[in-house]
């Protein structure tokens, strides 16, 4: 029996500490660590589900058919789908949503996630959007006015009934853009640069028949090859680990140097290092820092020696939770226990390959005659586990006939030098070899 305090005291009301979460968060503070590239992206991703919900039937291409355009100005971004629409009552209950719920129905192997993408795009491009969807159970229109939707008490957002179609898709107009967006999505460059990473992060994609446009011009398909020949074979790894199918594949894009220039043309740069690849969605692209392996608990960090290589981890997962990314697609969570697991292995298989640049070194000539190029092979026909295979050097006790020299110097001297040699044109490796010579000459007598 219970005292006349203890009654008194649990009529008490629970005193509350307000945690409310504020619209002006939502709208100025997610987006403001994503690159507008990776917005968009966000959009392209959600257009991708909708296009794994209505496969085309055909094994290699279960893209085919569907297609994703984007046009935009100074004025206007508007990205434009056919697969599918958004259902009326996935909309209501989920797609709005802020954050994913429980219950959302997600498409397996998909690459939405947080349940944030569309509408952090949406803040993040301008103040005024449009979404029409039409799907197989109705067709609606959400009109969005950023600045008069901050103001308003509700978060919910309003949408009206629209004349049917047969025509099954999305699209998203957006429109008053944000200053800055206003100039980027002005700006020939920026389209450019957009359609490259288009074509690199969604290669997997366009190579599975989806088709992707940015104004009028088709974003190119982009082909992940290694080389492949008789001494020398890319290495391939599969695995499962928590219902995540994990597969690893390394080798050589290009010829190995046999120098290492000053200067290094980017083009090439960006093909050479670590790929990370979750549900075919490319998330790290040709790194070299410890986000994958380089440097990474004292592992060797990149070097110019290892031009021409390149690996590639992939991530598959019905369960996109599962996967190592944050919200942004662009990183990797260096925490993640599957993807500490998946570096150890990506550490052994390249130590392999920079064991062999080493000993590479002590017969030069002879390395690179076993490495003449055999057939490029796209990594997605390297289904067979196998094991890195490079030719063999013979590595004597006798020092080589040759060796590398590298230093740096103030650009001012070297550029000194070669008004004094006469010839402003000639590259930084050989202003370094005419001192060198100079001295043998004035100094040795040779």
């Amino acid at each position: 029996m219970t005292t006349d305090g203890a009654v008194a005291s649990a009529a008490l009301p629970a005193k509350k500490i307000h945690t409310d979460p504020t619209k002006d968060f939502f709208v100025t503070m997610i987006t403001r660590d994503i690159l507008l590239r990776d917005c968009i992206f966000d959009l392209l991703d959600n257009s991708i589900d909708g296009a794994r919900r209505k496969p085309s039937g055909h094994a290699a291409k279960p893209f085919a058919g569907h297609e994703i355009r984007l046009t935009f100005d100074a004025e206007s971004f508007c990205i434009e789908d056919n697969t599918g629409g958004i259902l009326l009552s996935d909309a209501i209950d989920y797609a709005f949503h802020f954050g994913r719920r429980p219950d959302s129905p997600d498409v397996a192997g998909g690459i939405g996630l947080y349940g944030i993408g569309m509408k952090r795009a949406i803040f993040k491009i301008g103040r005024m959007c449009t979404v029409t969807s039409h799907a197989h159970d109705a067709s609606f229109k959400v009109t969005i006015d950023v600045d008069e939707w901050k103001v308003a008490e509700p978060w919910d957002f309003d949408y009206e009934d629209i004349q049917r179609s047969n025509a099954r898709g999305t699209r998203i107009e957006i429109t008053v853009l944000n200053d800055r967006v206003k100039e980027m999505l002005g700006d020939a460059v920026f389209k450019n640069e957009l359609m490259k990473h288009i074509a690199r992060d969604y290669a997997f994609f366009i190579q599975q028949g989806l088709k992707i446009s940015v104004g009028t011009d088709a974003v190119p398909s982009y082909k992940f090859q290694l080389r492949q020949s008789e001494q020398v074979t890319p290495a391939v790894e599969q695995y499962e680990d928590n219902g995540v199918r994990v597969r690893i594949l390394a080798g050589l894009v290009d010829d190995l140097p046999d120098d290492i220039p000053d200067e290094l043309k980017p083009k090439q740069v960006d093909r050479y290092g670590w790929f990370v690849i979750c549900n075919d969605r490319v998330v790290l692209a040709a790194d070299k820092t410890d986000a994958t392996i380089w440097g990474d608990d004292n592992f060797n960090v990149w070097h110019p020696q290892y031009n021409a290589f390149a690996g590639f981890v992939f991530f598959h997962a019905d369960d996109q939770r599962k996967l190592p990314w944050t919200t942004t697609k662009r990183e990797l969570d260096p925490a993640s226990p599957l993807y500490r697991r998946a570096i150890s292995r990506m550490k052994t298989v390249t130590q392999v390959f920079m064991d062999y640049t080493n000993r590479r070194k002590a017969d030069i000539e002879t390395a690179k005659a076993a490495e003449v190029p055999g057939i490029k092979v796209d990594i997605s026909e390297l289904k067979q586990a196998q094991t890195f295979r490079f030719p063999t050097i013979a590595v004597t006790a006798t020092r080589p006939h040759m060796i590398n020299i590298q230093f740096r110097r103030d650009i001012r001297d070297v550029e000194e030098i070669k008004r004094h040699l006469g010839n402003v044109g000639m590259s930084a490796r050989d202003v370094g070899i005419k001192t060198f010579e100079y001295f043998r000459e004035v100094e040795l007598g040779k």
